[in-house]
């Protein structure tokens, strides 16, 4: 009598785990979740954006704006490694104020 007692729980268990093996082998979800609807379905065609606005993108401005971040980029570049250099060449130095360039 014993013996089936303790049968019982065990034959439980592996039940369980076959099920739960079968579900999560077969591929197939557990639960449906609703699928929303697609914020854009078109592509954004820009030029019909500009004319909306009234304005139009200049190429020849856009190309010199673009240089001019790229000549402030290599100028900070360029003084924070200045600033390195001093830094290392003299730590301590009554020169150099504050924390060390970063």
């Amino acid at each position: 009598m014993r013996f089936v007692l303790l049968l019982v729980p065990a034959v439980a268990v592996v039940g369980a785990y076959q099920y739960v093996r079968h579900e999560i082998t077969s591929g197939q979800p557990s639960i449906v979740l609703p699928q929303p609807r697609p914020l854009l379905s078109d592509p954004i065609d820009w030029s019909k954006q500009q004319a909306g606005l009234g304005f139009k993108l200049d190429q020849k401005e856009l190309q010199r704006m673009q240089g001019e971040n790229l000549a402030r980029q290599i100028q900070e570049s360029t003084q924070r490694m200045q600033d390195s250099a001093a830094y290392i060449r003299n730590p301590t130095g009554m020169r150099w104020h504050g924390l060390p360039p970063h």
